[in-house]
């Protein structure tokens, strides 16, 4: 009877402490995704990529593989996890969108990540993040 009890008690728990975690989850992944801004510093950082032969391709690859199950190959936030996602994606095919802000801001929400966009510093160096942007860039010409 008491190893049933004992039991009974860590199944409550676990799913109070599954319930938590999902809840809080979901209370991030559901918030408005308005005013994601970088930081000002980042607004000056230069691609120093841009103008070197072969990083677009090299970006591609990176992009290819890191960001078009989201994002989509083409960038229109249509891959194939898209649909399970709580936030809506940018429209990198889109001029307007994809050129709003700066390479240093994109680099900078790139590593950085928010809701369910990890943070790809623990998955990229800084110079395959550069060339995913010039990648990025060419999506909205």
């Amino acid at each position: 009877m008491n190893i049933r009890r004992t039991k009974l008690k860590k199944i409550v728990l676990a799913t109070a402490i599954i319930f938590a975690i999902t809840f809080l989850f979901l209370e991030n992944a559901m918030a408005v995704h308005t005013g994601w801004f970088a930081p000002d510093e980042t607004a000056s950082l230069k691609n120093p990529f841009i103008s070197e032969k072969g990083a677009g391709a090299e970006g591609k690859k990176i992009y290819d593989k890191n960001c078009a199950k989201c994002h989509g190959l083409s960038g229109k936030g249509e891959g194939e996890s898209a649909g399970s996602l709580q936030i809506e994606l940018p429209d990198f095919s889109n001029k307007e969108v994809s050129m709003v802000e700066s390479d240093g801001e994109w680099f900078w929400k790139i590593r950085t990540g928010q809701f369910e966009m990890p943070p790809f510093q623990l998955i990229l160096k800084d110079d395959e993040v550069w060339k995913a942007i010039v990648h990025i860039r060419t999506l909205g010409k």
